[in-house]
């Protein structure tokens, strides 16, 4: 069977008031995470995971014990259809490409970037200077996120060169390399202070001013009003919104999309 134009022309008018049928009616007016047995899932990258996953655990363990924590990481193709189908409640980090109409978004804090340097090591300042960093021998992670990608090109504009001998794909081992040889590597500053707690490590400022990038949660249009997923975003801006993790809060940017602030 296929659909007429005029099946067509209205199906998605349709799907609007089947979803405010589903939320508005059907669905129960508040959430209990107390006695809540559904997955609180949430799409992270590797960075987020390290940044958020620690905090999440405990707090949700102990305000939804019977409920799991699910992160994944997904391409920014997949994420939108997530979304909109429920099966990621919310999306944390930086993804200034998630700015479709349809998609809601909050800032939560600002990332700034520092150099991650082993105990020890030969520059004892806390500021490196431009000839430091650029004779720094460099790990570079290619984990294929957008504030990499932000960092790289900054430093092709400014036309800084550095000397990169070691390149991986993901952060897991960066601070065991880091501890054990005399190179340097750029990082969020919240990472790198995770790091320089459990590692042989410490953080150095860099030369120059980098720029800050907002990291923010997004939820899709459909379950804006819904009670479990406010909860969710409230609980979130509680633990995460502005200075919480050690960085420094900025001047929200002006974005495309649907920018709500801390009323919601």
């Amino acid at each position: 069977m296929a659909a007429t134009p005029r099946a067509l022309s209205i199906i998605e008018r349709t799907r609007e008031v089947i979803d405010i049928i589903d939320r508005d009616i059907l669905s129960s007016p508040t959430f209990d995470p107390a006695s809540s047995t559904e997955p609180f899932t949430f799409c992270l990258s590797e960075i987020g995971e390290i940044a958020f996953l620690p905090t999440l655990l405990a707090h949700f363990r102990a305000v939804a014990p019977h409920a799991r924590i699910c992160s994944l990481s997904l391409s920014h193709r997949d994420v939108i259809d997530h979304l909109h189908e429920g099966k990621v409640d919310l999306v944390m980090g930086y993804f200034p490409d998630l700015d479709a109409p349809s998609i809601y978004q909050q800032r939560l804090f600002s990332h700034d970037l520092v150099c991650l340097l082993r105990n020890g090591h030969a520059i004892k300042e806390a500021r490196l200077t431009l000839e430091q960093f650029c004779a720094l021998e460099h790990l570079q992670v290619r984990d294929g996120g957008r504030n990499q990608e932000m960092y790289e090109s900054f430093l092709n504009e400014a036309g800084i060169k550095r000397e990169v001998v070691l390149q991986m794909g993901h952060y897991m081992s960066t601070a065991a390399i880091i501890e054990r040889s005399n190179l340097g590597a750029v990082l969020p500053r919240t990472v790198a202070n995770l790091y320089a707690g459990h590692a042989q490590v410490r953080s150095v400022e860099l030369p120059i001013e980098f720029p800050t990038y907002d990291i923010r949660q997004h939820w899709h249009a459909r379950f804006h009003k819904d009670s479990r997923n406010q909860w969710i975003r409230q609980t979130i801006r509680m633990l995460f919104q502005d200075d919480r993790l050690g960085v420094s809060a900025a001047l929200p940017h002006q974005r495309p999309g649907r920018e709500v602030v801390f009323n919601d």
